[in-house]
Formats: C-alpha cells, structure tokens, sequence
C-alpha cells in the first residue's frame, strides 16, 4: 500500500488493530493439507463467492469521476481527468491487470452462517491461528493483511479520498513537464497514465470493500496483489465452474515451535456434525504436529446439526 500514508481515512479503516486471533473455515480434507504442508492455498478473488469483488468499488468510483466530469465549476483538467476515468470504467478495461490471490479470514470464530457458507453440512472445521502469526508470515513473504469495509459511507469516503489523491497528482504532473489542456499529447498521455494508477490503486485497495449484507463475518483477508506467479508456484483444483489455480502462502517454516506452549496457539474447532465428538481425538493429534503434544486447543461448535 505505497500511498495509504497519504490516506488517513483508508489507513484508519485497513491498519486496524490486529486482532489476537483469527480463523479460516473449511472442510475437514483441507485441514489435513494445510496442517500437512504448513501452508494456506490461496484463490482468485474472482473465483470467491462474492460475486461483487471489486466491482463495488469501482462502482463508487464512477460515481465520483462522474461527478467531476459534470461540475462546470471545476478546472476543465480536472473534469477531463474525471471523464477519462469514468469512460474506462464503462469500457470495462479498468479493472484489467495481473491476477491477485487472497485467503478469507474471520473474527469470529464458531459462527453459524460460515458453517454454512464454507464448510460440508457435517465435517467442516474451523482453523485458529494467532493474529501476530499470521502478520509476521505476511511480512516475510510480502503479503497485505487487512479488514474487509461494510460500511456504505466509509466505502464512498475510501474511494473519494483516493480519487482525489489521484487528482491532485495528475495536476502535479501538468505543472512537471509543462503539458497543455487540451489536445497536447502530452497532457493525453499524462492523463491516462495517472487514471491507470488510479485502477491499480483501486484494484488493490477495493478487494478489501465488501457487500455489507456480509458484514457479519468479519472479514480479513491475506492478500497478494497484481503478481504473475511462475508456473511451479502455482496450484491447481477442480471447481464447481471449472479449474481453480492457487498460490501458497507458507504459514508456519518447518521445525518445532515451542512459542505455541501457551496461548495464543493454533487451534481447531470441528463444526455441526451428525455425531459430534467423533472427530476430536484425530484433530488433536493433527493439529500436535504444528504445536506439540499436550498443547492442541481442540473444541467442538455451540452451533446444532440441522
């Protein structure tokens, strides 16, 4: 996030404090490679189950473009910057770029609707790691780690603020190289490359701006922008609409951990199940091979099968 210094509205939505724990939801096969290979696989934000992703906020931001571009009061730079902005939204071409890769994290961890939404009717589980954990493996391997935004007028404010930022640069730039309004290629030139970097600081920034009709999942998300992975990093599954590619992201380097003999330590809880408790004493086990013998935090969920 090479602006959000300059951003003190976004910085104070996505550097929030970072929770003690945080946990993923799936289902009990995943668990076992996750734990196995000490990694997350994560996906494509379009292959994700919201079908929103990013096109809530680039929604947001033809709005404001488009305000810009109507305002008979503003610069005529300044309108022409929003036009530019605005066309490519409708052209579709702004939210073209490298692929992005994320793992959806939550809050909350036994909540009855991502029992639903994530795991199998009966065998999901939910996976709990400690927050400054997973900061730390963000770092290390230049992931972003940040909150997903519900909230309509935070959204819009987010947005805003980086149009604007974006503007303000793009009359930075007029004022260094000298261009001319109008016609001057130069001036073209400079306006589309500042609208560009405004669509990749979107695409960036707006995979953490969710629908708030889900807000009560209390999203973070691990995110890996704009990258094009070698072909080796990458993994493969079958998808209900066909094939889905991953890229890792190493949770835990090999070797013991003893920091996980008191809490806050990895932990697992086995979802709604038909026979519950049935599963406790082999995700115990599994779970032993990250923080030791007799350090395993293992619950069942306070949600009923139904």
């Amino acid at each position: 996030m090479h602006n959000i210094d300059e951003l003190p509205h976004t910085k104070r939505l996505l550097m929030s404090e970072l929770p003690e724990m945080l946990f993923h939801y799936t289902n009990s096969a995943s668990l076992i490679s996750i734990i196995g290979n000490r990694q997350f696989w994560a996906g494509m934000p379009e292959q994700m189950n919201d079908g929103e992703e990013l096109h809530r906020a680039f929604r947001w931001l033809e709005v404001i473009a488009g305000d810009v571009e109507l305002d008979k009061e503003q610069p005529s730079t300044d309108r022409l910057f929003g036009k530019w902005v605005r066309m490519r939204i409708k052209a579709g071409d702004a939210l073209e770029g490298l692929p992005s890769f994320m793992v959806s994290l939550s809050l909350q961890g036994d909540s009855l609707s991502q029992w639903r939404a994530y795991c199998e009717r009966s065998g999901g589980v939910c996976l709990g790691l400690p927050g400054d954990l997973v900061r730390t493996a963000a770092e290390k391997q230049d992931w972003l780690l940040a909150p997903c935004i519900y909230d309509e007028d935070d959204v819009e404010k987010m947005v805003r603020e980086l149009f604007e930022w974006h503007l303000s640069r793009r009359r930075e730039d007029d004022a260094r190289i000298g261009t001319v309004p109008g016609d001057d290629p130069s001036h073209v030139d400079a306006t589309k490359a500042r609208a560009k970097a405004l669509f990749d600081d979107l695409r960036m920034y707006g995979l953490f701006i969710k629908n708030p009709t889900f807000h009560a999942e209390e999203e973070w998300r691990l995110l890996r922008f704009d990258v094009d992975p070698d072909l080796a990093d990458l993994k493969f599954a079958s998808g209900r609409d066909g094939v889905r590619t991953f890229l890792p992201f190493t949770i835990l380097d090999e070797g013991p951990h003893p920091q996980f003999a008191e809490r806050p330590r990895p932990s697992v809880r086995t979802g709604p199940t038909a026979l519950p408790g049935t599963a406790t004493y082999a995700s115990r086990r599994l779970l032993e091979r990250w923080v030791g013998a007799g350090n395993t935090d293992v619950f069942h969920t306070g949600s009923s099968f139904r």
